[in-house]
């Protein structure tokens, strides 16, 4: 197991997200993979903690990154909060996202 790849994890997934068109469409630029200090917008997007797994075998070493991305919003309803995590899932399951270092198997 290990955390070898976790920052370049982060940083490719936050790159794919910020270059999405559909998921910028809802939140503008705000995506963060940390909470910026002050005033935030009524919604936005922000990596979270991470969770890592050892899935070694006899063979190779290898690690599940588990991790959390959230949607909030201080608007009425969930309509605006569905929309934007749709929009993350979208962008994220199956995507092919460049890393530094390690391979990823699947998002």
């Amino acid at each position: 197991m290990t955390y070898a790849i976790a920052g370049g994890l982060q940083s490719a997934v936050y790159t794919h997200l910020t270059g999405n068109a559909g998921l910028t469409a809802l939140v503008g630029s705000a995506i963060y993979d940390a909470i910026p200090a002050g005033p935030l917008p009524q919604t936005y997007v922000a990596l979270g903690s991470e969770e890592v797994l050892d899935r070694s075998d006899k063979t190779a070493g290898g690690a599940e990154h588990r991790f959390f991305v959230t949607v909030t919003t201080d608007m009425a309803g969930f309509a605006t909060a569905k929309a934007a995590a749709a929009a993350v899932c979208d962008a994220l399951v199956g995507a092919a996202v460049p890393l530094p270092r390690g391979q990823l198997t699947g998002l």
